[in-house]
């Protein structure tokens, strides 16, 4: 097996100020920042920092009302200094900018606690903040207005829901039953929410004549939804259908759903306007030749203007969902930081280093050696053909297969590849179970870190 994989530093084609449609909104939908993540122990700060350039621009040429960022902000609930740093001050020059709203959502990696704290400071800045769900669903319900205070849009903005948000009185015997109410009552939320927004879009059309559109965030696993890879940083998907929720929780009045958690752009469920827009930076090797983008959304800020007032259920059910009054643009992300994944034998991964090494810029490199040889010397090796070179490499895997008394199939396992599922397979393959029994301890040992990593550890 051999690959050779680039992810080479480009800016993105200038894309001209896309014409913005009379008696529009438009907005810019994107999530999964992942501020302050580490690649193989590599600090990202400038990749992040020369993302959120990018963005102040791209939000400032297309002239977008309203950003959208859905969830995982950070890459953990205790950031660094320097990833929060990074946050306020993209804040600070979108307002400076004048980019009118910004809605924040907290995803699962962040600590809701942490968001919340700022929300009334940044509130000055047009910011609004959600970092948990509030007992009082209103909170949620955010009425945006232009510059005259008439009201232009209405966002459900939801943040990651955890078990415990919607948990009912009804004890679960089962992890099945634990994860079908969590899934009930996660659409339960969103349809009571969805109907205080249509209230407040009938509201909003007897006292100014126009019906507003109704945006809605989410940070969740939609059934469907397809994983950018396997190292993208998704630590949390679950097995089988365990935490994946229907696309049919969102109300047919919702113009738009923004959602984050995934880190491939993708529709959910070959809708338009239930999107992901997936992390604006690779993740991971894995993520190499993945298109990265965000999203920009065009919606009408009078969807229809009747003359009599017909039905509520008429007259607010949006005949948006064909995909014809919303228009949806991909705006590409320059990629800030070069990466390569080389997998094959020496002569192969020497060749292909010689490759990058004319390229003269620096990348940072992750090499796995499959070849027939034991090589003990493996990665010193590698560091003299770097030598002279900008080109780092990070991760050097030796998964050689060698003929012999030493014969053997199975490559040898580095602790650091492995996260707690990993590991938590290899032991249970030493264990004589059946499948069924293997299902019920992996669903409980998945339920297990999935509250562990939701635990907040910055609240009170």
């Amino acid at each position: 097996m051999t690959i050779f994989k680039t992810h080479l530093t480009h800016q993105s084609p200038i894309v001209p100020a896309l014409p913005k449609p009379k008696d529009s909104l438009r907005l810019l939908h994107t999530s999964d920042w992942h501020l302050g993540k580490l690649l193989y122990n590599q600090s990202r700060y400038d990749e992040f920092a020369k993302f959120l350039d990018w963005l102040i621009e791209a939000l400032t040429l297309h002239q977008v009302d309203i950003l959208i960022v859905a969830g995982d902000i950070f890459d953990t609930m205790t950031p660094s200094n320097r990833a929060e740093h990074l946050y306020h001050h993209f804040l600070a020059s979108a307002f400076k900018n004048h980019i009118q709203h910004i809605i924040i959502v907290a995803g699962n990696h962040d600590s809701p606690t942490s968001l919340q704290k700022t929300k009334e400071v940044l509130g000055v800045l047009n910011t609004h903040v959600i970092g948990s769900v509030s007992q009082d669903k209103s909170d949620e319900l955010i009425v945006l207005t232009d510059d005259a205070g008439i009201p232009s849009a209405i966002v459900m903005a939801v943040p990651y829901i955890r078990d415990r948000d919607v948990r009912s009185g009804i004890d679960a015997n089962s992890i099945h039953q634990k994860n079908q109410l969590l899934l009930e009552g996660v659409a339960e939320y969103y349809q009571s929410l969805a109907n205080l927004a249509k209230d407040k879009q009938q509201a909003v059309y007897h006292t100014h004549q126009k019906t507003i559109p109704i945006i809605a965030t989410g940070h969740l696993y939609a059934a469907g939804a397809a994983v950018s890879s396997t190292d993208d940083g998704m630590r949390d998907i679950q097995i089988g259908t365990l935490g994946q929720i229907s696309s049919q929780i969102f109300d047919d009045a919702i113009d738009y759903v923004a959602l984050g958690h995934i880190h491939a752009a993708q529709k959910v469920g070959q809708k338009n306007h239930i999107r992901y827009s997936g992390s604006p930076i690779a993740m991971g090797f894995g993520e190499i030749g993945r298109h990265k983008q965000v999203l920009i959304v065009d919606l009408p800020l009078n969807k229809s203007t009747p003359t009599s007032t017909p039905p509520k259920d008429d007259l607010f059910h949006s005949t948006n969902q064909d995909n014809d009054a919303i228009c949806v643009h991909s705006l590409p992300v320059p990629i800030f930081h070069s990466l390569a994944r080389i997998c094959g034998d020496m002569a192969f991964i020497a060749s292909a280093i010689d490759t990058l090494k004319a390229h003269d810029e620096p990348i940072w490199l992750e090499i796995e050696y499959v070849g027939d040889t034991l090589i003990a010397n493996l990665k010193q090796q590698i560091v003299d053909l770097l030598e002279g070179s900008s080109i780092a490499a990070i991760s050097i895997k030796n998964k050689a297969t060698y003929q012999g008394s030493l014969k053997s199939n199975t490559p040898t396992l580095n602790l650091e590849e492995l996260d707690e599922m990993d590991v938590f397979y290899q032991r249970l393959d030493k264990e004589d179970l059946n499948q069924d029994e293997k299902n019920d301890l992996i669903g409980a040992y998945q339920d297990l870190i999935k509250e562990i990593q939701e635990t907040d550890h910055k609240a009170v």
